[in-house]
């Protein structure tokens, strides 16, 4: 009984739950469908469904990358 409880707090470890830890456990990436499977074996986007991204204009921004001066000149190849 004693060899139960002194393994007990070896196994229970609190790291970050994975693909290969847990017992049939599956993660994902967290992106949902974009559509459905067709019966032919196609697949048939939801535009409606598909992420789309809003960027801003950007002409006439004044704002540049921080480059240090430090930084050795590369030449193009």
């Amino acid at each position: 009984m004693f060899g139960v409880l002194k393994a007990l707090p070896r196994s229970a470890k609190r790291l970050p739950l994975s693909a290969k830890r847990g017992h049939n456990h599956y993660k994902g990436t967290g992106s949902g469908a974009m559509g459905k499977h067709t019966k032919k074996g196609g697949y048939k986007v939801d535009w409606n469904r598909v992420r789309t991204f809003v960027v801003p204009d950007l002409e006439g921004f004044t704002l540049a990358p921080y480059v240090s001066r430090k930084t050795p000149m590369v030449k193009p190849q």
